[in-house]
């Protein structure tokens, strides 16, 4: 069993040092320009191993990207609850906190080298959690204005992410919340 448990940190650990190189390529180049040969060398690993667990660079970008949506969801689905009060604070406290923690990842995910499928999910995901958890939003309004009260919430939300991510998230991550939330209640929602 213990032996299972030292299995399981070195392979996170690997990844994380693969994840690591990956971040830092994609700082410099898209990643259609990376090559696994290149990101096992800045990472001081075999190409054997990358393969291990991934199959193209690809593959482990999606990989990582659906890790982040996982860990996304796992904090939209503890705030449930909070829908039923309409209160959108406690859930960005805890979607700015995740962003804090993994600043580097986002910060290259939402750059010009970054994957702009990650963008477009992220609008979805969070449109899709806002539309079951408040069903009409207290909104009487035709469909296309409520679409773009959505569009307007969702892609401020990820540029006051963006910007805070650039500035190196010099500021709490209670006080973007708090931020976020006072725009959306009062720029859109």
């Amino acid at each position: 069993m213990e032996e299972m448990k030292k299995e399981d940190r070195r392979v996170r650990r690997t990844k994380k040092i693969l994840t690591q190189a990956l971040m830092q390529l994609m700082q410099e180049k898209q990643v259609k320009e990376i090559t696994v040969r290149e990101l096992t060398d800045l990472a001081d690993m075999n190409r054997g191993t990358f393969y291990l667990y991934y199959r193209d660079v690809y593959d482990m970008l999606e990989k990582l990207e659906d890790s982040m949506f996982e860990a996304l969801d796992s904090i939209a689905a503890s705030h449930e609850t909070d829908a039923a009060h309409q209160d959108t604070k406690p859930i960005l406290l805890d979607l700015f906190g995740f962003i804090g923690e993994n600043r580097e990842i986002v910060r290259v995910l939402l750059s010009p080298q970054g994957d702009m499928k990650f963008l477009h999910r992220l609008y979805d995901v969070i449109r899709e959690r806002w539309l079951t958890a408040f069903p009409d939003s207290g909104i009487k309004e035709n469909e296309a204005d409520q679409d773009y009260r959505f569009t307007f919430a969702i892609y401020g939300t990820a540029g006051l992410i963006r910007a805070w991510v650039n500035r190196g998230c010099t500021e709490p991550a209670v006080r973007m919340a708090e931020l976020a939330d006072t725009l959306i209640r009062r720029g859109s929602l």
